[in-house]
């Protein structure tokens, strides 16, 4: 960077004697100055925080100076010359979690953007804090909302499998946070897609000191009982060995796979272990139903399903898609030179319209192939892939009401028409209402109050 001129010296003179954090970052997202006001909030000195390179995600990395720096990054719209506010985040290595209100302003050189300059509040947010008053996009809420509840989970588990706000998946929260309390045999059931050995391998890596004991997947589907006995009697000699039968798991994936005769071999196995055997078993079925339907041994399922744990497909919780697409940009944006912020509210609304019969995965698919098409801060409805886009057309074009105009009706007539009619056909629901038209539930109330109220004024007019 090259020596600033002297009217530059006297502004970070100024800024450097501010009470409040400030730092500034150039158009490639480096850091380019920092106060010391800003250093001593971060617990860091001036030279560790000048230079790094932000990235906006709520993904959690290592104990490391640009895991506590990538609370600090603006949203990407900023970088786009739209001044805006967000909640930036001090994470300090004692897990330990500042949250505060920022103002991001775009700096201009001859009438080119050159860089962001970001106002730190002096004092932290009040804990529960999850969004701000003013130009806040709706991306920002969601990232902010993520962030917040990454530091309501500590580093417990991780936010892919778990994120929304549905009751059914904070009643999963709550059934993980038993699991990660004591060494519990669970069995994790959900159709395919939703995300059940990620949830698996995260109750593992986490019910005990991280990585302490071994975890040994097994394919149910593909096991043969000469490979199941000998995985199983390897598993428990290193258990034996190494003394860490309380952390190691065994992973049974797809459990409802398994055939009869192995199964009653890993029943004997599991009671004969010279110590209880940890596990964690996926399924696509509950247990008790594959005793009533395959002839599944009774005692092996009781063994397995201590804590039973199911996710409902998105189909059954379209509340979470929000969350859960939202971390889909911010983790591709690690590594990448272009920054996306999250979607334009019309592309939420097509994403929660889909009825995503592949889950998280084909949210994902879809997702990272919306982000390649996408040439500005925001995925638009335009960079979907065409055929989730033509799949909610068709869907709209099947359930919205015809309206017949006549030649004496306005515009306002024949869309206070089309609300009505559609209203009446959902039985006064709001939300399936804005999803059969198109539009955002917030939108449909603004639309049909204003509506009503020119209908309340001509009729009083007559």
């Amino acid at each position: 960077m090259p020596r600033p001129r002297s009217s530059t010296s006297n502004l970070v003179r100024l800024l450097n004697q501010s009470s409040g954090p400030i730092y500034a970052l150039n158009e490639k997202r480096k850091v380019i100055f920092c106060n010391e006001a800003c250093a001593t909030w971060l617990k860091l000195d001036v030279d560790d925080i000048v230079g790094k390179v932000l990235e906006y995600h709520s993904r959690e990395l290592d104990e490391s100076i640009l895991e506590i720096l990538s609370g600090l990054c603006p949203p990407p719209e900023v970088f786009s010359g739209i001044e805006s506010q967000s909640i930036v985040v001090a994470k300090y290595p004692d897990a330990i979690w500042s949250r505060r209100k920022a103002r991001f302003l775009p700096l201009e050189e001859d009438g080119g953007f050159v860089g962001i300059i970001a106002y730190v509040d002096g004092k932290d947010l009040p804990s529960g804090t999850t969004s701000l008053e003013g130009p806040t996009s709706e991306s920002q809420q969601l990232h902010d909302l993520i962030i917040e509840h990454r530091k309501s989970l500590a580093r417990r588990f991780p936010m892919t499998t778990l994120a929304g706000k549905s009751d059914s998946i904070k009643h999963i929260r709550q059934k993980v946070s038993l699991a990660l309390k004591q060494p519990t045999n669970v069995v994790i059931t959900g159709p395919i897609g939703i995300g059940k050995q990620h949830l698996a391998r995260t109750i593992h890596y986490n019910h005990t000191p991280r990585f302490s004991g071994a975890l040994t997947p097994i394919a149910c589907e593909i096991i043969t009982d000469e490979m199941l006995t000998s995985i199983i009697t390897d598993f428990i000699q290193e258990c034996s060995r190494t003394q860490s039968f309380d952390s190691s798991t065994l992973l049974l994936l797809n459990i409802d796979k398994l055939q009869t005769p192995e199964a009653r071999i890993l029943n004997t196995l599991l009671l004969e272990a010279p110590q209880p055997i940890l596990t964690i078993s996926t399924s696509s079925v509950g247990l008790s139903e594959l005793v009533e339907s395959k002839n599944f041994p009774e005692a092996l399922a009781s063994r397995l399903s201590t804590l039973p744990i199911h996710i409902p497909s998105l189909a059954d919780r379209p509340e979470d898609i929000p969350a859960l697409a939202q971390l889909i940009p911010e983790s591709e944006n690690i590594g990448r030179d272009e920054q996306v912020s999250g979607f334009t509210p019309e592309a939420m609304d097509i994403l929660i319209d889909h009825p995503w019969h592949g889950n998280c995965s084909e949210l994902e698919e879809i997702i990272e192939a919306s982000i390649v098409n996408c040439t500005n801060h925001e995925v638009t409805a335009a960079d979907l892939p065409d055929a989730i886009r033509l799949a909610r057309d068709a869907d709209r074009h099947q359930r919205i009401p015809t309206v017949t105009p006549q030649l004496d009706q306005t515009l306002e007539d024949v869309e206070y028409l089309l609300i009505s009619e559609t209203l009446s056909a959902t039985d006064g629901n709001k939300a399936e209402a804005a999803r059969r038209l198109g539009i955002s539930r917030a939108r449909l109330i603004r639309r049909w109050q204003a509506l009503q109220n020119r209908n309340h004024e001509n009729n009083g007019q007559a």
